[in-house]
């Protein structure tokens, strides 16, 4: 399976489709790792392929397999599932837009169906070969500006301000890198959007449907019976950070800005049809891809060294409150290095009490 996968099928993926180069496990050993969970059982999610491309990728794989000895006489077979992802086009071409929107919709009957009733979600894609992108927090209001252009700027500093309105999703605890989701309301109904997501696909390389390697960790996973799982699954999740920054067999692993909004299904064929790239250059960072997984990289393994110094300490040592607040905020910050960090009121407490103050 790995001669399959890093050979042949991601392979041919990413050379009819590069923009999804992100998305696919970097080797096919980081996919196992993606997958299973702690029990080692895998859970599969679906990665969605273009339909008009499902014809040259057959025969992309089937020249691929004739470069193996021991797979020049295989055969596969594929299904159509889903949307997400099948609808790739260029957003300056109103011709593609318009087919796109028709490939998607073909699998209903359009007289049943009530345009007011129904909404989309579209999305622009940006990518930057051999590079991650990240999203600038200080790009937020001018996104909701290009996104809302119909509210004054005192509603959309009123929808930043709102914490039902605004979450900002900071990327590894960087103050300056993050996307965001909003609900604008009543303040987005002039432009038709009703909900705004601003992310990146960096977060493919770990994101699992089930309780995998990549779970949130509790405080009670450094515990002496847990803490020598947790320092194993640290370890791992370090090497596969390390892998995406650079794979032998594929370079390193990108990662895309994508900006989504939700609008009437009358409102589709036009909506993110143009972006300035005034706004891009704005709103937008790029990283080389071994920069970006390497500075994660580091850090988890540095989060390693921490875990492995408390599991060897002394218990008398474990119990002294500098030690149990050291053993609280460490799972913070491992998911806060692969999820957006938690802003319950526990968190914030702990925040507060575990930061250093300057005065």
């Amino acid at each position: 399976m790995t001669l399959i996968y890093e050979q042949c099928l991601r392979p041919a993926i990413v050379s009819l489709n590069p923009i999804d180069q992100s998305r696919w496990p970097i080797t096919y050993s980081a996919a196992m790792t993606l997958y299973r969970d702690q029990n080692g059982q895998f859970h599969f999610g679906t990665l969605d392929f273009p339909t008009h491309l499902l014809q040259p990728l057959g025969l992309k794989i089937l020249e691929l397999f004739q470069t193996q000895d021991k797979l020049q006489d295989a055969f596969f077979v594929h299904e159509l599932r889903g949307t997400k992802g099948i609808s790739h086009h260029d957003p300056h071409n109103s011709e593609q837009r318009c087919a796109a929107l028709v490939g998607v919709l073909h699998l209903f009957d359009m007289q049943l169906v009530q345009p007011q009733d129904w909404f989309v979600d579209i999305a622009l894609e940006i990518r930057q070969e051999g590079h991650v992108l990240q999203w600038l927090t200080k790009g937020h209001h001018r996104l909701l500006a290009f996104l809302l252009p119909s509210i004054p700027i005192k509603e959309i500093d009123a929808i930043l301000a709102s914490r039902s309105q605004y979450y900002c999703d900071l990327s590894a605890q960087l103050e300056d890198l993050g996307g965001f989701r909003a609900h604008p309301g009543s303040r987005g109904k002039p432009d038709h959007v009703y909900y705004i997501n601003i992310y990146t696909t960096d977060k493919s390389a770990t994101y699992q449907l089930h309780k995998g390697i990549f779970r949130h960790r509790k405080p009670w996973h450094l515990f002496p019976a847990n803490i020598g799982r947790l320092s194993q699954d640290l370890e791992r999740i370090a090497e596969q950070f390390r892998i995406c920054g650079d794979s032998p067999t594929a370079g390193g692993l990108e990662g895309n800005a994508r900006l989504e909004i939700r609008v009437p299904l009358s409102k589709a064929e036009d909506a993110l049809s143009q972006m300035p790239h005034s706004l891009i250059q704005d709103a937008l960072v790029s990283f080389k891809n071994p920069l970006f997984w390497y500075f994660k990289y580091y850090r988890m393994a540095a989060l390693y060294h921490v875990v492995q110094n408390l599991r060897s300490a002394h218990r008398a040592a474990r119990l002294q409150p500098a030690s149990l607040a050291l053993g609280a905020l460490v799972p913070y910050q491992i998911n806060a290095l692969i999820y957006r960090p938690a802003e319950g009121s526990a968190e914030s407490i702990l925040l507060e009490a575990s930061c250093q103050h300057v005065l």
